[in-house]
């Protein structure tokens, strides 16, 4: 019995159960992109099972910290952090069970005192409302569930209300010849108010009444209802309730950017009104804004089609809240006891380290990268005189406004069509003549027949190549909308866009893609893109492309000068463009742009003047974007790592082999750290001035995230340089890889406005921490499997050697490993705080929480194996490094780009297809753990036998 007592309290038991409840959190978020979130919270978060789960876990945990005597005083670091998560625990109970959620409209002039839950129940009324009941609890209907209920009320009579079907995006069919109404599934992907269809059972006669639940609407009408002379009125909605104090609108405003319809913000004037003590307070709610008062708190959601209302979400969690958040206080004030105490666990690997080292240096591989070209030539003789670059590279330097209202330079919205059109930054003719973006944007605007001839759009697949009849990867905008071809194209492709997207091929995505590079390239040739005028009489800063009509608009008031030089018939947008176009042609005739050169400064003036100062960028940071996008920092950093990382691992190769490692390697070791070091600089001068010319920090989207991370990574292996050369050229090699993810086609670069919620400083504490966590980890897999090559490498003769090799480099890994879980977690939690100043609530389950949560669990585990004697081995942790890793990618790419719901599509791009690289990289990694464990076997069977 005691032998039980002692399993069921131990550590080996504890993360047994632990692995039970991260395999039941991570099947809960397939079930939700698979069914929905009603479902999953029905099948696993709100059960009775899930709580008991939790709370022996909870208990275990405990006595497990009793167990490794951290209630001493020396142990009082990881008591601190230890302890947190109960704290949070408590409070995450608390908030279950004596917290809700609400929503709360307001019209403009209009007093309310009345929310409504979050929750939906049933409810039921006489006519007029005299008479009124509601379920006693929230009513919630799972796809795979049975979801029998039956709730009885006296209205005055007996009613009894029995459950008969709940149907999910529901359409009303009629059948001929009946007056039955009757609710079928909607099959396609048009979403509709769900049907919850219900027997009213009167006088022993039982009635069927279908009632409408709008999810899109916070408050559900009251649905009447006559069954032979019994009329009653019901609805199955959020329920109401009434609060202590009213709030009245006084205004509402959604900000926009400029000449777009893109929100930009959302604000609501408030008068709050309690007359138990006379109070009535003016108050503004927005995004990240909260109105505090009496335990409620108000949060913006939303706004009313016609932007006369809001909409705000109500918070009533006090207690559960505050005691949450000192809990993370205490979590973050532990992590910084355990950095900085000399008694820590963490302290101690230092000392393991140097003792290793005294012995013997790790060894370490080389590895080979390959590069690729960045320009693509004309295979035809021509004799085409382009737009002189210095004029081109002016023209490049103007103001022009995006589709989302954000002002960017022409260059770099050139450099974007270029990419999209042909994936690259020039092309070259036969005759050597090397075109800048800008001199073939500009040639597309005035040379339009030259450049449907030449070949620079992308068909990536060669099926498609076959069919339009080239040979390369490049054909010209003739070849594919050539006559005998484009019907059928056109055909194919309309089959392939009605396919849902599970079902398209190859061919079908390509043609797809090869259709919207055909159409930007039309509408670049049309002058569409450039959107360089603004619109005198627009309250939204709006402007408009030359062939516009607003742009036939003449200019008036003092920029009436501008035409005493150009003499146009009228001056407006679109003569002063034609008249740029038709200057541009002649000044290549005569090698003189001056006039042209003219015609920009105008332009840059009649921008200038029109829009605001507040509003456009200064001549200084348009100046800026051109070098930025000119420089390509990032393109040519993935190569400069590379190469540096290959450098470095082969001259710590050759020094640590050495027994007296000569000066000139030690001096060419010192040259590549201090060359890593120009890289990181520019580097970082990359990230900040995209940061700055964003006005926001950079990690709003994929790319951004990668740019950060990539960033991150390098930052931490010069904090663990002084440990090794080794992780500083992994981390470099780390980077390389990022920032070559970062470059494939699936990820955008452009620099894009942010949505109203991504603007909150709790957001960027939260990104940034959580990536620089993410950052160590990634550095924490490539060390991991480092060392699990190093195990398949050692020869039989130098075992000894080897071995202390990959102990030294084992707990370096657990160094790194531990700062990233650390990060990892303290982002996770503040991205709580981040949510609860948001919209009021800080945990909710959500696939990418869930994740977050199941990296910080696993990584736990394996920095916890060393207390499991079975589990204590360096090649044990060194895999478990590797596949931890692969919650990360999970929690980035799976859940950010393939799971379809949750908050976090904010911060989505287009969902990249799965990549054929990834998984040979997944095979690969399988291999290399099967090589080691066999190789590990077999020197653990030489030893002894040599014993």
């Amino acid at each position: 019995m005691r032998e039980f007592w002692n399993f069921l309290f131990s550590s080996k038991f504890s993360m047994l159960l632990l692995f039970v409840f991260i395999i039941v959190i991570a099947s809960a978020t397939f079930i939700e992109n698979s069914y929905d979130t009603t479902t999953v919270r029905l099948l696993i978060f709100n059960t009775w099972w899930f709580e008991l789960l939790i709370f022996i876990l909870a208990m275990l945990y405990l006595v497990n910290m009793y167990r490794k005597n951290l209630f001493r005083k020396e142990k009082i670091p990881q008591l601190v952090f230890h302890l947190s998560f109960i704290i949070i625990l408590l409070g995450a109970g608390i908030t279950r069970y004596f917290g809700f959620e609400a929503y709360m409209h307001i019209g403009e002039n209009e007093k309310v005192s009345t929310i409504y839950s979050k929750e939906p129940y049933l409810q039921i009324r006489t006519i007029g409302g005299e008479i009124q009941y509601a379920s006693d609890r929230p009513l919630y209907f799972s796809q795979i569930q049975k979801n029998d209920f039956q709730l009885n009320f006296s209205l005055p009579n007996q009613i009894v209300i029995k459950y008969l079907d709940y149907i999910h995006s529901a359409k009303l069919v009629s059948t001929e010849g009946s007056e039955e109404i009757n609710y079928v599934p909607e099959e396609s992907d048009q979403k509709s108010p769900d049907v919850l269809v219900v027997a009213v059972i009167s006088n022993g006669k039982a009635y069927k009444a279908h009632l409408i639940y709008d999810t899109t609407k916070y408050i559900q009408k009251f649905q009447e209802f006559n069954f032979d002379g019994l009329a009653i009125e019901m609805t199955y909605g959020p329920k109401p309730f009434e609060m202590p104090f009213s709030l009245q609108l006084e205004r509402f405003t959604l900000g926009k950017y400029p000449g777009s319809d893109f929100p930009s913000s959302s604000e609501s004037e408030v008068l709050l009104i309690d007359d138990r003590v006379n109070a009535r307070e003016p108050h503004l709610i927005y995004k990240n804004n909260v109105l505090d008062y009496n335990g409620y708190r108000f949060f913006q959601t939303s706004y009313d089609d016609d932007e006369k209302g809001t909409i705000l979400s109500v918070n009533y969690d006090y207690y559960g809240t505050h005691i949450t958040y000192l809990g993370y206080i205490l979590m973050v004030l532990g992590v910084l006891l355990i950095f900085f105490s000399k008694r820590s666990h963490y302290a101690q690997l230092d000392h393991k380290i140097k003792e290793i080292r005294a012995k013997r240096k790790a060894l370490i591989l080389g590895i080979l990268c390959i590069f690729g070209a960045s320009d693509f030539c004309y295979s035809q003789a021509d004799n085409y005189n382009p737009i002189a670059w210095e004029h081109s590279d002016k023209f490049g330097h103007l103001m022009v406004q995006t589709y989302d209202g954000r002002f960017s330079s022409v260059y770099s919205l050139a450099t974007d069509i270029l990419h999209k059109l042909s994936g690259k930054n020039s092309f070259t003719t036969k005759k050597g003549k090397k075109l800048d973006v800008m001199q073939i944007f500009l040639g597309m605007h005035v040379d339009s027949e030259y450049w449907k001839e030449q070949k620079f759009i992308r068909i990536r697949n060669k099926e498609l190549r076959e069919m339009i009849g080239v040979s390369g990867k490049f054909a010209s905008f003739n070849q594919i909308d050539h006559p005998d071809l484009a019907v059928q194209l056109r055909t194919l492709a309309q089959n392939a866009f009605q396919k849902k997207a599970s079902e398209q091929t190859n061919f079908d995505k390509e043609l797809l893609k090869v259709v919207e590079r055909m159409n930007v390239f039309v509408m670049s040739t049309k002058g569409t893109f450039l959107r360089l005028f603004p619109v005198q009489t627009a309250i939204n800063n709006k402007w408009v492309s030359y062939r516009d009509s607003l742009a036939m608009t003449p200019i008036t008031g003092d920029l009436i000068k501008i035409n005493e030089e150009l003499q146009l018939p009228v001056l407006n947008g679109n003569n002063l463009m034609k008249t740029y176009f038709v200057s541009t042609v002649n000044g290549r005739k005569i090698n003189d742009y001056s006039f042209s050169n003219k015609i920009i400064e105008h332009i840059n003036t009649l921008q200038r003047t029109l829009t605001s100062a507040e509003i456009v960028p200064s001549e200084t940071t348009i100046k800026l974007e051109v070098i930025y996008t000119k420089t390509r920092v990032f393109d040519y950093l993935k190569y400069i790592f590379a190469l540096l990382s290959i450098v470095l691992l082969t001259l710590s190769f050759i020094e640590n082999f050495a027994e007296k490692p000569g000066k000139k390697i030690l001096t060419a070791i010192r040259v590549t750290v201090a060359i890593f070091i120009a890289a990181f600089l520019f580097q970082s001068a990359g990230i900040g001035l995209r940061w700055y010319l964003s006005s926001h920090a950079p990690w709003s989207n994929g790319y951004e995230v990668l740019l950060f991370v990539a960033w991150s990574a390098v930052l931490g292996g010069f904090y663990m340089l002084r440990y090794s050369t080794i992780t500083l050229a992994l981390t470099g090699l780390t980077a390389s890889l990022l920032l070559m993810v970062a470059g494939l086609s699936y990820y955008d670069p452009q620099l894009t406005n942010l949505t109203p919620v991504l603007k909150s400083y709790w957001l960027i504490i939260h990104v940034g921490i959580i990536t620089i966590g993410y950052s160590f980890l990634a550095i924490s897999f490539m060390t991991g499997l480092f060392n699990i090559i190093l195990q398949i490498i050692t020869p039989e003769k130098k075992i000894r050697l080897y071995t202390l090799g990959i102990q030294e480099s084992t707990y370096l890994n657990e160094k790194i490993m531990t700062i990233g879980m650390f990060l990892t977690l303290i982002g996770t939690f503040i991205g709580g705080v981040w949510a609860n100043e948001s919209w009021g609530r800080y945990w909710g389950w959500d696939p990418k929480e869930t994740w977050s949560l199941i990296i910080v669990l696993i990584y736990s585990v394996v920095l916890h194996f060393k207390y499991i004697p079975q589990m204590k081995s360096a090649l044990i942790f060194n895999i478990g490094s590797v596949i931890s890793f692969g919650s990360v990618l999970m929690t980035f790419v799976g859940v950010n780009y393939y799971f379809t719901k949750g908050l976090h599509s904010y911060a989505s791009d287009d969902a990249p297809v799965f990549p054929f690289w990834a998984w040979v990289g997944i095979i690969g990694i399988f291999l290399l753990i099967v090589s080691a464990i066999f190789k590990e076997n077999v020197h653990t069977k030489m030893q002894q036998k040599q014993q």
